[in-house]
């Protein structure tokens, strides 16, 4: 059976990949996909793609959910504060609209807390909600290899399966719905100290050898040292794009990576892991944040977090730093991290969320 599909986030990095893996034949289709109208050469790319693929592109929530006429609504938008407004506008049409409540398959990266408000929510209106974080980045969802972080209910992830080994790599986790969430951060810490580790690397290096940071005598060096016992990924897919080709607004974007940290140091804390674990993702987070004040109108990937750990620029770095960051108030250190987001990134994060946050539109 093919599985009939609608979509929120179709034209963003890491759903629009499915219009084309998702050819005929395969486990699943895409009848419509939601279309805020905004317009520049990629969004024009994908929306010919699911035309191609044979999707109408709807306006608003409402023309999306239609008659009801499907299985199950795909979600791929952005963080809490995104993602909390769509959920609970589903919600409330689907409540009105359909006569069997479709599944929805939220594939963004939000917190444990608000997959676990939002399973509750939604399962008193008979809707069955899993949360599927997606790693790999967009070339990931282009080659179909991006890895697909499943839990929670056992028979719809047999239902999804198929689908998702079209369009990327599944494992399911554990019944429980914020499982996935989990190991989605729990990544995201290997992923930032990881970063952190080669860029205080990089830093050093050019320090020591009065050399500059960037160029390809700098890249062979860390070519060769991070073949060794600290090595890490993020010198492959993040900090040589910097160090080689002085490209420093391609790869994990801060606007997402803040909030993802945020995301991850706050888990640690909830599962009273050591201090020690908590500091350097609020010490990621806080210096993401300076990052996005420093240059507000400039799009930075991670990487470029370098750039200010050098001799001539760090001073400003820790004068913020030490404004905010104490470890023995690790709570207050995140609330000011947060607070020192630009609004709308702020607005994204949304720690306080509860079962009743789904339901003001009802």
């Amino acid at each position: 059976m093919t599985l009939k599909l609608v979509g929120v986030g179709g034209l963003g990095l890491m759903l629009s990949p499915a219009a084309k893996h998702l050819q005929s034949g395969s486990p699943a289709r895409f009848l419509r996909i939601h279309d805020r109208g905004t317009r520049d050469a990629r969004r024009d790319t994908c929306r010919e793609a699911w035309k191609n693929h044979g999707a109408e592109l709807v306006p608003d929530l409402a023309s999306l959910i239609g008659d009801g006429d499907f299985d199950g609504v795909v979600v791929c938008a952005g963080k809490n504060g995104d993602d909390l407004d769509i959920l609970r506008s589903l919600l409330a049409i689907i409540s009105r609209s359909c006569s069997k409540p479709p599944f929805i398959l939220h594939l963004s990266t939000v917190s444990t807390r608000f997959v676990e408000a939002a399973t509750a929510a939604l399962s008193t209106s008979g809707i069955s909600y899993v949360n599927y974080p997606l790693t790999g980045g967009p070339a990931g969802a282009e080659a179909g290899t991006m890895l697909i972080l499943a839990s929670g209910d056992p028979d719809l992830y047999a239902k999804l399966e198929p689908t998702l080994q079209t369009i990327g790599r599944p494992k399911f986790f554990s019944e429980r719905n914020a499982a996935g969430a989990e190991v989605k951060l729990i990544g995201q810490l290997m992923v930032f100290n990881g970063l952190m580790g080669i860029s205080s690397a990089a830093a050093l290096k050019s320090a020591c050898f009065q050399e500059s940071l960037s160029g390809e005598a700098q890249a062979d060096f860390f070519d060769f040292l991070n073949g060794g016992a600290g090595g890490t990924r993020q010198w492959d897919v993040a900090l040589s794009k910097g160090i080689r080709d002085n490209i420093w607004d391609q790869g994990f974007m801060l606007q997402h990576a803040v909030v993802d940290a945020i995301y991850a140091a706050e888990l640690v804390r909830e599962r009273s892991v050591s201090t020690l674990a908590v500091l350097p993702m609020i010490t990621t987070a806080l210096a993401f944040a300076y990052l996005l004040r420093k240059h507000p109108d400039q799009p930075l990937a991670t990487h470029a977090l370098v750039r200010e750990l050098t001799a001539g620029q760090a001073p400003d770095l820790d004068a913020f730093l030490g404004e905010r960051l104490a470890f023995s108030a690790p709570g207050r250190s995140l609330e000011m991290a947060i607070e020192a987001l630009p609004p709308r990134v702020r607005d994204s994060v949304l720690l306080d969320v509860s079962e009743e946050s789904f339901q003001a539109d009802l």
